[in-house]
């Protein structure tokens, strides 16, 4: 029982840290499917997000439009960028062979952002230039969808009505597995911008936007003033006036994810601090007991000339070894914790994400055991250390 408490704060601490570098791990990935080199113009800021971002602020701004992407790619230099694209989307209820879907995202994006987005497709091909320019009646279908409205992911050359439009099936995209942060492209559409802009409109869609994708090895920083620039000259933008627009990047939220992280990861050191502190005393009172039981032992090493230090080694290592069987329990907890979630997860999302309990995570709980067990240990072991030895032998 003594070990109980550092058995729970090494659960505690080692589970939330875990459990936070999975996440982070994954969403990171997520978000960098994107590339690094990729600046998003948007009416929105990623930079502001929090209990006291002033969306107010920002919803009359005007969205981003396709007139701005040709303006931006027809100014940005080609040594400096590689591609700009378009795109907004909106839900709409998909049909084919009998089978109604609703509420399904379609994504009306310009031929560049296929390649800006690593669109690749399992099955068929994506858009040709022609069907880009000509606004073409042809979808790509997320692999779930195109299970669901046909049982198999092959879906190519077949019909389906995208709201009013019936188009033509070219490319069936590779199976991305679940996200937690819904941006897989497994449950969504994408058809040609001009045929979209001829659906919908793009100005009641606030997630309208740009993607500049910069060439390797291109300064971002200098990229997003450049873009900065040359969309307020286009908006007409008087000195001194403040942006109409954001134009945001990759970084920013994965520098706000992690920070979010590293306050959760607080709370568990909190949490798990406080089952630590006691187990620390749970550990320091049994080998008080120990030495109290040990005396004579103790007394005899010392009359045979056992040093002061090898004393007090025995006692040290005594408690570091019962605080690190209580943190390969609580490893082991954390281990068994993990396997039952992913389980769990492998089944609600297929293994779009994965709980890990990583070496580095398992070297921090071990680490952390052995330094509460030398503090648990020390006083202790330091009491047994200046015992007077004759003393020591006299004690019943």
């Amino acid at each position: 029982m003594s070990v109980l408490g550092i058995t729970i704060g090494i659960y505690c601490i080692i589970a939330v840290y875990a459990l936070v570098h999975s996440l982070e791990t994954n969403i990171n990935n997520q978000f960098t499917k994107y590339g690094t080199q990729v600046l998003f113009v948007q009416k929105w800021p990623w930079d502001e997000f929090g209990g006291n971002y002033p969306w107010w602020k920002y919803l009359s701004r005007p969205v981003s439009s396709p007139e701005e992407a040709f303006f931006l790619e027809s100014k940005l230099s080609k040594n400096r960028v590689e591609s700009v694209g378009f795109s907004f989307g909106r839900t709409e209820k998909l049909a084919a062979k009998g089978v109604t879907l609703e509420g399904v995202y379609v994504g009306c994006v310009s031929h560049q952002f296929l390649d800006i987005q690593h669109i690749a497709a399992e099955y068929g091909r994506t858009f040709t230039l022609e069907e880009s320019r000509g606004g073409r009646p042809v979808v790509i279908l997320g692999n779930t969808i195109a299970l669901q409205l046909f049982g198999r992911a092959n879906a190519i050359g077949n019909a389906v009505r995208v709201g009013n439009r019936v188009c033509r099936v070219v490319g069936v995209c590779a199976a991305e597995g679940a996200s937690i942060i819904d941006n897989s492209n497994d449950d969504r559409v994408f058809i040609p911008l001009k045929m979209g802009m001829g659906m919908y409109s793009y100005r009641e869609n606030d997630d309208a936007q740009i993607m500049v994708k910069g060439v390797n090895g291109v300064d971002l920083d200098d990229l997003t003033v450049e873009v900065g620039q040359l969309m307020r000259q286009y908006r007409k933008i008087k000195p001194g006036k403040e942006n109409t627009f954001a134009v945001n990047r990759m970084t920013m939220i994965t520098q706000a994810v992690s920070q979010l992280f590293t306050q959760i990861k607080n709370i568990g050191i909190v949490i798990g601090g406080f089952a630590m502190i006691v187990g620390c005393f749970g550990v320091a009172n049994i080998m008080f007991v120990s030495v109290k039981e040990r005396t004579k032992e103790i007394g005899i090493q010392k009359a045979l000339g056992a040093p002061h230090i090898f004393i007090q080694v025995q006692f040290l290592l005594e408690a570091i070894w019962l605080c690190l069987i209580g943190g390969l329990i609580g490893l082991l907890f954390v281990w068994l914790t993990f396997l039952g979630l992913n389980a769990i997860l492998k089944e609600t999302m297929g293994e779009g994400f994965v709980l890990v309990l990583s070496a580095s995570d398992t070297q921090l709980g071990l680490w952390v055991s052995a330094i509460v067990g030398i503090i648990a240990g020390f006083i202790p072991a330091r009491q047994a250390a200046r015992l007077n030895p004759v003393e020591a032998m006299r004690a019943k």
